[in-house]
């Protein structure tokens, strides 16, 4: 019985928790094992859903899910940097590219089957899955990375860089806005099926599911357009995926088949462009790889965060076309500073 503006708050809260978290964490622990590191990481997590479980109502849902967003704050930008430890250095930005596939086949599983679990058991078994999944992680980190694995700390001079370097701080904005632009409609996309297109739970979760698996295919694709087009003009590539499938959700709005085709467009250019936009920080400044990879992390869940708040705006009164015109605006915004970054790392290297 909470309205959807309102269960965005979940995704509000959390964003700015990793938002702002991330980069002062990166920080706090650049000294720790990064063994240690991740493990703790995903006990938190897997402690913190376990509590959510028990949550008597939304407000202190709101609250117990915000405090364990501080692991995701961890993780995410900890986990990239880490795989930059284990691959020789030529093969750093594909590696990194390569790790947010793992991310990517999060969605493509756990969005449907936590949509599912959610009609079928509650959202509190659900919550309970989430906890019993990141205990299983908990222990495969531990089991599988090496003790002793340590990354280059991080100095105060680092962050100095990058807040002077201009092309860095553009690229940053463009992750920004993508993911403000996506999460304009990802965090009311169950809503807004359901009321504007009149979809069932089951087309609802095959929707996801279709999204996730476009995802991991233009994952993987990057990866390999990397190699081929150089990582400007592959991002490019993904920001346009994202602007036409974003677009044809609007143009033809309340008709399920063609939000499907729009997911499958969409999805190809919605995780690739995240892992793009680390390997493209990795290439322009590597020696300073842990402050922006830290830093893109924090863009990607403020987006989430500025996504999440004007999507909620934008339903306040009703769910209607204007929530994806307000997310293609977003993505459109995004492309044009992308071009004019690659435009900017030209002359750099003319210079």
């Amino acid at each position: 019985n909470v309205p959807p503006a309102t269960a965005g708050l979940l995704l509000f809260a959390g964003g700015l928790v990793v938002g702002f978290g991330a980069p002062l964490l990166a920080g706090l622990t650049s000294r720790s094992d990064r063994r240690m590191l991740l493990a703790a990481a995903a006990l938190i997590y897997a402690v913190g859903h376990a509590l959510a479980a028990f949550a008597p109502e939304f407000w202190s849902l709101l609250a117990i899910r915000t405090v364990s967003m501080i692991a995701a704050a961890l993780f995410t930008p900890q986990a990239a940097a880490t795989v930059g430890l284990i691959v020789p250095p030529e093969k750093r930005s594909q590696a990194i590219a390569f790790i947010f596939i793992g991310w990517s086949m999060a969605s493509v599983v756990g969005i449907p089957l936590g949509s599912l679990l959610a009609a079928e058991i509650g959202w509190r078994g659900t919550f309970l899955a989430m906890a019993a999944l990141s205990a299983i992680a908990c222990a495969g980190v531990w089991l599988s990375l090496k003790p002793g694995l340590r990354v280059a700390p991080l100095q105060f001079s680092s962050w100095i860089s990058v807040f002077r370097n201009p092309l860095l701080l553009c690229i940053m904005v463009v992750t920004l806005l993508s993911m403000s632009g996506q999460f304009t409609i990802v965090s009311y996309l169950a809503p807004t099926l359901r009321k504007a297109f009149g979809a069932s739970s089951g087309e609802i979760a095959a929707m996801f599911a279709v999204f996730g698996v476009a995802g991991v295919a233009g994952n993987y694709l990057a990866t390999r357009a990397v190699g081929w087009f150089g990582v400007d003009l592959a991002v490019l590539a993904s920001l346009l995926s994202l602007v036409i499938g974003v677009g044809l959700l609007g143009l033809f709005f309340g008709s399920y088949h063609w939000a499907i085709v729009a997911g499958i467009v969409w999805g190809l250019g919605s995780f690739s462009s995240n892992s793009l936009q680390q390997s493209r920080l990795v290439a322009v400044a590597p020696a300073l790889a842990a402050a922006t990879v830290a830093l893109n992390t924090s863009a990607v869940y403020l987006g989430q965060s500025v996504g999440a708040a004007a999507g909620g705006f934008v339903i306040a009164d009703g769910i209607t076309v204007d929530i994806a015109w307000t997310a293609t605006a977003f993505l459109v915004f995004a492309t044009m500073i992308s071009i004019a970054a690659s435009r900017l790392a030209r002359r750099a290297i003319a210079a």
